[in-house]
């Protein structure tokens, strides 16, 4: 009786992840995350930074129009117009800088995995909430 031959089992080749590559990709945020094979972190990061950018954005214009709509009269009121925008531009200044913060953490993340994927570093050591 004549065996069949043995079919070869094809495993496929893991080329090594670039850490380089993973990080300059995240410039988009999610791309990097993407390139790793993460596709729900990918959406997450590409959510939150845009996110983040388009509330920073309308900051501004939220309040002009409060202030339009307050039309504050007198110099006391005038003084309470200038203190909402002050407020105002805080805000701005830290959504603005959270917005950046989640997307320098995108890059970040995406070099990281790229590590540890290829064994170069230990897993672990994340500060977000969201990382395995």
């Amino acid at each position: 009786m004549v065996e069949p031959h043995p079919v070869p089992v094809l495993t496929p080749s893991r080329r090594p992840a670039s850490p380089r590559l993973a990080t300059w990709l995240s410039a988009v945020p999610g791309l990097g995350q993407l390139y790793n094979r993460q596709p729900n972190k990918a959406a997450i990061f590409l959510l939150g930074v845009v996110g983040l950018f388009l509330v920073t954005l309308n900051i501004p214009g939220a309040t002009a129009e409060l202030l339009a709509f307050w039309k504050p009269r007198g110099s006391a009121m005038v003084l309470l117009s200038l203190l909402v925008e002050i407020l105002s531009l805080l805000l701005f200044m830290s959504v603005f800088f959270l917005a950046l913060t989640f997307w320098y953490d995108a890059m970040h993340d995406a070099r990281r995995t790229a590590q540890e994927r290829n064994g170069d570093r230990e897993p672990g050591g994340r500060w977000w909430w969201f990382h395995r």
